[in-house]
């Protein structure tokens, strides 16, 4: 079987899921393509798989918007569509929503999985290196990863469509108050402003501006942040020097940029 895998992926949970399951799916002798959903090629790709993978972290209850753009672009009707995400805490409706984007293009669901993963932000933000915090959140993740993913695959051979609903607890989102809504959307776009480079720290390597997913990012005698930012903290990560700071939140903690599951 053909397959097309895309993935976002920021600090590189989600990328390390999809390696995982790239190594599964070859393992069965399918035909893999894996790509990194970015801003360039979010409509340029090929319709000629038997079967799409979408792989997202969930930002603020949802799909990247980068993703939710590509799958409204997969007008491959009849074919199917698995996804999975990686999470620290809820996935909420995120792939629901994903799934009537797909739904409308005549796309057939046929498989989900949900990750838990350390929180990336919590460890920028809160964990000094070294530290418990850093320890007890790098300890969080799901717990037999290759076996779930086996499951998901063996989903996706038995191409069943599947009917993929809301969150039970969606149905109580009304029970939370409006400013407590606004404050948890807050935490994902007020920091954007306060990205910035130290740069006499900065070894213009680069990095950052090649593999933002959004292009925000640009070199103009520095590293200069536009505001089209999704937070998805790969240029704080990844960063080889950490030359890139978020105000004054982020100094001596942690980088994310190799995961490391026991």
């Amino acid at each position: 079987m053909r397959i097309s895998l895309f993935y976002y992926s920021g600090a590189g949970n989600t990328k390390f899921i999809a390696k995982k399951m790239v190594a599964q799916l070859e393992g069965k002798k399918h035909e893999i393509e894996l790509t990194k959903v970015n801003n360039r090629n979010i409509a340029g790709f090929s319709l000629g798989a038997d079967l799409y993978i979408i792989g997202f972290p969930v930002y603020d209850l949802s799909a990247p918007r980068l993703v939710q753009q590509l799958v409204a672009n997969i007008t491959a009707a009849g074919k199917p569509i698995a996804y999975f995400c990686t999470k620290a805490f809820l996935s909420a409706d995120a792939v629901f929503e994903l799934a009537e984007l797909a739904k409308n293009n005549g796309l057939r669901s046929v498989a989900t999985q949900d990750f838990y993963m350390p929180a990336t932000d919590a460890l920028a933000l809160f964990a000094k290196k070294g530290s418990r915090t850093e320890k007890v959140l790098k300890s969080f993740h799901s717990r037999n990863i290759d076996t779930k993913l086996s499951k998901f695959i063996r989903r996706i051979e038995r191409d069943r469509q599947l009917k993929i609903s809301k969150k039970w607890y969606s149905h109580l989102s009304f029970l939370i108050p409006a400013k407590t809504k606004k404050a948890f959307h807050d935490q994902y776009t007020k920091f954007i402003p306060e990205l910035h480079s130290i740069k006499d720290v900065c070894i213009e390597c680069m990095l950052c501006v090649n593999n933002c997913p959004r292009e925000n990012i640009r070199f103009e005698e520095g590293i200069k942040f536009n505001l089209d930012c999704d937070m998805c903290l790969s240029c704080l990560h990844h960063c080889p020097v950490d030359s890139i700071q978020l105000g004054n939140y982020t100094k001596g903690t942690v980088r994310y940029n190799k995961v490391e599951i026991r």
